[in-house]
């Protein structure tokens, strides 16, 4: 983290700057892609102003208190960066996942059977099987957006899968007679 300092109006030593920039260095390990801190410390007649500028990766933070004290005013101020990166940390954590589709009520699978329960991960979801030819249930695949069809083979009347294969083409499978 690269750490600015300057003075408007009142002289600040070495020792001061190095013991405020350890100070901002302790925010690190909150919020550990901090780029850069920039402290402006400004003096007006009876009045000392710390103005604090943290610029993250994904955020910018500031903070500008005003006390009598300069040592009060940056103190506050360097209190308002810590709790505003923990409100930044506590949304994080908190934020609703957003890789994961939200599932309306009509897009909920339906409830599996009561007799048993699926593996953790498993959408088990239950189709009606449609008596149909092969011919059909390839035109029916073709417009579905789908990668497979449950179908009852109308000729054989068993249970048969087509499916899209990675070569674009088409596969069936048919139970053994």
């Amino acid at each position: 983290m690269q750490v600015i300092i300057s003075a408007r109006g009142l002289p600040v030593s070495r020792i001061y700057k190095d013991a405020l920039a350890r100070r901002l260095a302790r925010l690190e390990p909150m919020l550990p892609k901090i780029v850069e801190a920039k402290i402006v410390l400004s003096k007006e007649k009876h009045r000392r102003t710390a103005a604090l500028t943290l610029i993250a990766k994904d955020h910018t933070l500031r903070s500008e208190e005003t006390a009598g004290d300069l040592a009060v005013a940056v103190d506050n101020a360097v209190d308002a960066l810590v709790r505003q990166v923990k409100a930044i940390k506590d949304r994080l954590k908190n934020r609703k996942g957003r890789g994961r589709p939200r599932r309306g009520a009509a897009d909920a699978p339906a409830p599996p059977p009561a007799a048993e329960e699926p593996a953790p991960g498993v959408v088990v979801s239950q189709v009606a099987l449609k008596p149909m030819s092969l011919a059909e249930a390839v035109e029916q695949l073709r417009v579905s957006p789908d990668e497979c069809l449950l179908f009852t083979h109308a000729r054989t009347d068993s249970v048969s899968v087509l499916y899209r294969r990675r070569n674009g083409g088409l596969g069936l499978i048919e139970p053994q007679p």
